[in-house]
């Protein structure tokens, strides 16, 4: 006895559920099952052609293998770079979660937590554009090499964006959507002011001698409060919903007061000189100013 392709429909659509597969992974797994033969005593399965044995639906999708390849680039241009700075860690967990937050959008049955997945993933591409301008500052990469990965980070935030919409609308798509590539920028965030002066600070910072060898745990400490302050303003100006917008700048900001703090704790152990201190601290409250306009706007 075997069953219909007709009465299998209904088991195949309520395993899919209960797997956890999104509505282009049941497509995969009933071209699978429908195929299945059941005997008394046996059951097989005919093989299907190579490119759809791949089980998850994330693994059919073009802006995975594209972001797969970006994240395996930025881990090998990082391997090299001084583990002592924040950006080094951050660019490698921002790169590792694109690709895992995609994998997860695409599992997910609802449409609002496919959309949340897909918002950390863009988040993510973003932070790691961020951390390539900080690496270019600290002059771990070439500005050539540092362009061109930003131009693929790009391509895949405007797939991803696409595809974002594509759930909306019930229909794969992945072309590139509009996104960026005005007037010679690349990404959204790069027009804010408050973003450039805190890349202004990242110079002045990695200008001291002591700011470029981190040579001591309060100077760490203000690398890694000032690279969070870039980054959470890169990823909240990508943010779609406002409270996640506000969250990331709220961050920020934070960072900024920290920054200072450690500055302060810096001049009052000698670790820098006091007019140094002033010039750092001056740019952080430019910048803290800047977080809150955007706040209120």
């Amino acid at each position: 006895m075997s069953l219909s392709r007709t009465s299998q429909r209904g088991p195949i659509v309520e395993l899919a559920r209960r797997l956890g597969f999104g509505h282009f992974g049941l497509w995969t797994l009933s071209q699978t099952l429908s195929q299945t033969r059941i005997g008394s005593r046996e059951c097989r399965v005919t093989a299907a052609p190579d490119r759809e044995r791949r089980m998850f639906s994330h693994q059919k999708l073009k802006v995975y293998a594209k972001a797969l390849g970006s994240v395996t680039r930025l881990a090998r241009h990082s391997a090299l770079w001084d583990q002592r700075h924040a950006v080094v860690d951050q660019l490698v967990r921002a790169s590792e979660s694109v690709v895992l937050n995609l994998a997860e959008g695409a599992r997910l049955w609802t449409l609002g937590n496919k959309q949340h997945c897909l918002d950390y993933a863009i988040g993510s591409a973003l932070e790691c554009a961020a951390c390539l301008d900080i690496a270019m500052i600290k002059q771990f990469v070439l500005t050539d090499l540092a362009t061109g990965e930003k131009r693929s980070l790009c391509e895949v935030v405007r797939m991803l964006v696409a595809l974002r919409k594509s759930w909306e609308d019930n229909q794969l798509r992945e072309e590139p959507a509009q996104y960026g590539n005005r007037e010679g920028i690349l990404f959204a965030h790069e027009r804010l002011d408050a973003y450039q002066v805190g890349l202004e600070f990242m110079r002045w910072f990695h200008a001291l001698p002591e700011g470029r060898e981190l040579s001591s745990r309060l100077y760490r400490q203000v690398d890694k409060a000032a690279t969070s302050l870039v980054l959470n303003i890169a990823e909240g100006n990508g943010r779609y919903p406002e409270a996640d917008r506000l969250k990331f700048l709220d961050i920020a900001e934070s960072s900024a007061v920290k920054a200072a703090a450690y500055l302060d704790l810096c001049r009052s152990k000698a670790e820098i000189d006091s007019g140094q201190a002033e010039q750092g601290v001056f740019l952080l409250g430019r910048v803290a100013l800047m977080i809150r306009g955007l706040v209120s706007s």
